[in-house]
């Protein structure tokens, strides 16, 4: 008789999750997940096993915890800091300083800027929030998921560079406070909530104070694979990270 098998949705319902929390505790590999193709299972008798020494409930709500490795429970949903879109941008002028001359409403995505000579004088930001998976974890991964403004479930987009501007991608680690920079040409045409990766290695590499980079491979919309170099800073890095990564993505395009 087959064993007794559970999928992501099965996980979700049992921690009172969402099934995507349940699919990034299986990426990083805090789950006791086996990969099916693009999916994730669980053998019952694994997550049984596992259940009493990773969650705990609270007796007077019955909310679920993760217990994370320090011995301090936090809920799941407390797991990953999160900005409002204005609170992003407003960070994001602040760490350039006088070199931001004009700026467009704080409270709009995408965000105009005008910037001082040397950095690009016409830029478009697109600023996500970084999330990381649960459990505390060194390694692993942060991602953001490209939603554009107008863009419907199961739609695809592109980032808007009308107007002669740059356009910029970036992720806030809020609680690393670490801007992340990203090479915007190579995401064109794009699925709705795509998944754009840094390691959270480089992310904690950021927060020693210098310009950390990590080179992904990755196949663009055009069936080209190309090398992409991500960049992570702390603010007061933010403006020498845009200058290299202006660079950089010259150089890709001549190479390319």
């Amino acid at each position: 008789m087959p064993e007794d098998i559970m999928t992501l949705r099965d996980i979700a319902a049992c921690l009172e999750l969402t099934e995507e929390r349940a699919r990034e505790l299986a990426d990083s590999g805090i789950l006791p997940a086996i990969k099916i193709g693009n999916d994730w299972e669980v053998r019952r008798s694994d997550f049984e096993a596992w259940l009493p020494g990773h969650t705990s409930n609270i007796p007077e709500t019955g909310q679920r915890f993760l217990i994370l490795k320090t011995l301090i429970a936090r809920p799941l949903s407390e797991l990953t800091e999160r900005r409002a879109q204005p609170d992003l941008h407003h960070r994001f002028i602040r760490a350039l300083g006088p070199a931001a001359l004009a700026h467009s409403s704080l409270d709009l995505k995408p965000l105009d800027i005008d910037l001082l000579a040397p950095l690009p004088q016409k830029v478009r930001v697109y600023i996500y929030n970084l999330t990381r998976p649960p459990g505390g974890r060194p390694l692993g991964e942060h991602k953001v998921q490209l939603i554009v403004p107008g863009q419907q479930r199961g739609v695809r987009a592109s980032f808007d560079n009308s107007g002669g501007r740059i356009v910029l991608l970036l992720g806030y680690a809020a609680e690393e406070d670490v801007f992340v920079l990203w090479d915007a040409g190579l995401y064109s045409d794009f699925a709705w909530s795509r998944n754009v990766q840094v390691k959270s290695e480089t992310i904690i590499a950021a927060t020693a104070g210098r310009l950390a980079t990590q080179a992904r491979q990755l196949r663009p919309s055009n069936g080209l694979t190309s090398t992409e170099t991500v960049l992570a800073v702390k603010p007061r890095l933010l403006r020498e990270a845009i200058t290299r990564r202006m660079q950089l993505t010259r150089e890709r395009l001549i190479r390319d």
